[in-house]
């Protein structure tokens, strides 16, 4: 009992927890609907208790997604000079309006979010490597998701 006050009046939360976005209505405009990072942000809004809307009249919120991408850089190598450290980033470009207050001026600003994550790179398990890469991209784009809906949780 003492572990749950102490860790509570901290502040501590479980990650995805602690928000709710009370039946906000999203307008999504992307060009990759069908992509594995839309169909995780849809999936993640609907559990957040938001909604996607087919029309841009009946959202609280429009959401363009502008591009997201991954980039892959070298930290650090061995001996023979082959990479045995990669970082890797994934940034999120968009931007986010909410109705009465960005939607009259036109375009809301163009926002960022990105999440870094490093591995040890050993080519003798390529394969394992590949999985291991895939685990955290899916790791890093549902990071990005998370703070992209705390921040459409805050801005109601």
């Amino acid at each position: 009992m003492a572990a749950v006050s102490i860790l509570s009046a901290c502040g501590f939360q479980l990650r995805g927890q602690g928000f709710d976005l009370n039946d906000t209505k999203v307008w999504l405009q992307t060009n990759n609907p069908n992509n594995d990072f839309e169909r995780s942000l849809k999936q993640r809004l609907s559990t957040q208790g938001g909604s996607w809307v087919a029309s841009v009249e009946s959202a609280n919120l429009q959401l363009g997604i502008e591009q997201y991408f991954t980039e892959e850089r070298v930290i650090a190598r061995d001996a023979s000079g082959r990479p045995s450290e990669l970082e890797l980033i994934f940034k999120l470009d968009y931007r986010l309006a909410v109705q009465g207050k960005d939607y009259d001026n036109g375009l809301a600003p163009l926002q960022h979010l990105s999440s870094r994550r490093e591995m040890a790179y050993d080519r003798n398990l390529e394969t394992g490597q590949a999985v291991e890469k895939n685990r955290l991209l899916k790791d890093m784009q549902q990071a990005v998701i998370s703070r992209l809906l705390l921040q459409m949780a805050k801005s109601q």
